[in-house]
């Protein structure tokens, strides 16, 4: 049987063991979305150039 100190020791690991988990899923998911907003702000770079070419 585990003592009161075991116990809780066992669900603050285990708590601990998932915040560190979605953290480290969080900040893949943070780079993701970087990149793709990388991607879209150069697309839209080309755009606007191509377009200001058209005007002129």
């Amino acid at each position: 049987m585990l003592g009161l100190r075991q116990k809780l020791l066992l669900v603050f690991g285990g708590l601990l063991l998932i915040i560190i988990a979605i953290s480290m899923q969080s900040i893949v998911k943070v780079t993701d979305l970087g990149n793709a907003i990388d991607i879209i702000l150069r697309e839209n770079y080309r755009s606007v150039i191509a377009c200001q070419n058209m005007k002129e």
